[in-house]
């Protein structure tokens, strides 16, 4: 159908693959501070050269921090060219770690996934920042088209959307968005 349409147009507006270690600190005190020494340019600029140079591909690209008490959540974003690229960004923040424990001697890391990446399941984070490559397609289908190829009408589609995307995801409290994968759409 959406050969027969005049095929499909795609933009890539999100690159980003994330990491996200959670290290641990005495008390708050010094967990703040390593918060607010990663927030400035100057400091983000240390950590990015230091990441940057485990990889021909890996780029820094920015640096999320959240407190949870005397813990530090940080959340390493980085493009990776055409590679999906956990292993480098696992690699990039392993360094970037080591740059920030000369600086903190008493931060420990507990985790070099503390799960604020999140990897392999649904999350607002991901769906609100993004992760990996975010990619918005559209493909333009004449009413001929759907009824000869896919054998229904725009009204039947349009129907079908509202009550399994948007409805029926809504009642099952689905996470990142309100949509179905194509090859599921029966």
């Amino acid at each position: 159908a959406i050969m027969k349409s005049g095929g499909t147009s795609s933009c890539l507006h999100s690159d980003g693959m994330t990491r996200a270690p959670v290290v641990k600190f005495p008390s708050i005190l010094p967990a703040g501070a390593a918060k607010a020494w990663c927030e400035e340019e100057g400091n983000f600029q240390r950590l990015k050269a230091a990441f940057d140079s485990t990889s021909r591909f890996a780029r820094l690209t920015s640096l999320h921090c959240v407190l949870a008490g005397n813990c530090l959540h940080l959340r390493f974003t980085a493009s990776t060219g055409d590679a999906m690229g956990m292993n480098m960004v696992s690699k990039g923040v392993d360094k970037a770690l080591r740059l920030l424990l000369e600086v903190f001697p008493e931060m420990t890391v507990v985790s070099l996934s503390g799960n604020c990446c999140t990897d392999k399941k649904p999350s607002a984070v991901n769906w609100v920042l993004g992760r990996g490559k975010s990619v918005v397609c559209e493909a333009v289908l004449p009413s001929s088209v759907v009824k000869e190829v896919l054998k229904t009408t725009p009204a039947r589609l349009v129907e079908l959307n509202t009550q399994k995307n948007l409805v029926g995801s809504a009642m099952a409290g689905s996470v990142g968005g309100f949509n179905a994968h194509a090859a599921n759409i029966v």
